[in-house]
């Protein structure tokens, strides 16, 4: 009979928790060894790790990371902020740092900003007052007061994702040569004019891709028209409406550059709703390789980057400045863009009759 405590409420012959101690004695290694693999340290071998690792499964060892934290300083938490979760974009960033994190020993949390200022400002006295230990920024602006002033008081370490953050590192796509392709790409079959559909023209993605564009208008001695280029506010509903309205110009444009998230489906709409097709009517590239992009019919030619490897990227050097393995001035790496030629473009009307 199991003997209990004089309130009747716990067990005194419970089964002890196994330890650290358990843990290295079943491995047959040492203490510090094992908190070296939990802890998620570099420069312990492989096969280190998986000794450790089986004892930890076979004895159901869980670290209680309260007690870490109090001793270390330590949360063993990093803060993530993006814009919009629904963006599958951003998924696949977010899916790529997660993983990198699990596997030093991080758990991520996760803070949606929808671009409000106020919820940015929030979500960051929430970094802080949870004692975080860093920080990843995904594509933002930093035009409000508050957030910069909230971000110069963390004093963890921050990793920006296609974000220009001062005193910051960070990883970023080449979204200028990215533009650049995919509208060489149209000029080269004959279009003079090409609408440009993207984000907000804050955000260091969304200017980069626009530079892109205007630098391969300026090669071809092409005039800028200024009404052919669309940013949008992340609503389905204005992208619709600015397609629409272009389609039923008189000199509306012959090709469209746009977003491979919820943008293409609205361009997609707005071509249905005033019977036009692509290729035959308006020829068609987007930003970003979907589901949508890959599977629509015909496929669409896309302008494509890495998103897992961003996040993979950003997530190590956030863990290298939180581990003091990195330090010194910010790091910018730049991944490369490449053009996926599809079934989506073809010459103008007027260039094939």
């Amino acid at each position: 009979m199991k003997k209990r405590d004089p309130d009747g409420e716990n067990d005194w012959n419970q089964p002890r928790r196994p330890t650290i101690k358990d843990v290295a004695a079943k491995a047959g290694v040492s203490v510090s060894s094992v908190s070296r693999v939990l802890n998620g340290e570099p420069y312990t071998s492989a096969l280190l790790q998986k000794k450790i690792m089986r004892a930890v499964s076979s004895l159901g060892f869980e670290p209680d990371y309260t007690a870490q934290s109090m001793r270390s300083g330590a949360t063993n938490t990093v803060g993530c902020l993006v814009s919009d979760i629904s963006n599958p974009l951003y998924g696949d960033i977010l899916n790529g740092a997660e993983e990198e994190l699990q596997r030093a020993g991080y758990v991520m949390v996760l803070g949606t900003t929808r671009y409000e200022a106020e919820r940015e400002t929030a979500l960051l006295s929430i970094v802080r007052r949870r004692r975080m230990d860093g920080l990843l920024l995904l594509a933002g602006h930093n035009d409000q007061p508050a957030f910069r002033d909230g971000l110069a008081n963390l004093e963890i370490p921050c990793v920006t994702v296609d974000r220009d953050l001062p005193n910051a590192s960070s990883v970023r796509s080449d979204h200028r040569g990215g533009g650049l392709e995919a509208t060489r790409h149209l000029i080269g079959l004959g279009h003079r004019r090409i609408a440009l559909l993207t984000g907000r023209i804050n955000l260091l993605p969304s200017a980069e891709r626009l530079a892109g564009y205007e630098q391969a208008h300026i090669e071809a001695c092409i005039p800028i028209d200024r009404a052919l280029l669309r940013p949008q506010n992340q609503a389905t509903s204005f992208a619709f409406s600015d397609v629409y309205e272009l389609l039923k110009r008189p000199d509306r444009p012959t090709a469209i550059i746009t977003m491979g998230t919820h943008m293409l489906a609205s361009v997609m709409e707005a071509l249905a709703s005033t019977h036009m097709q692509y290729p035959h009517d308006v020829s068609l590239v987007c930003i970003g390789d979907t589901d949508l992009a890959r599977y629509a019919t015909p496929s669409i030619s896309t302008v494509t980057w890495s998103l897992n490897e961003m996040g993979r990227i950003a997530a190590g050097m956030l863990i290298d400045r939180i581990r003091g393995v990195a330090s010194g001035d910010p790091q910018t790496i730049h991944l490369p863009t490449r053009f996926i030629l599809r079934n989506s473009t073809a010459s103008p009307q007027e260039k094939r009759a």
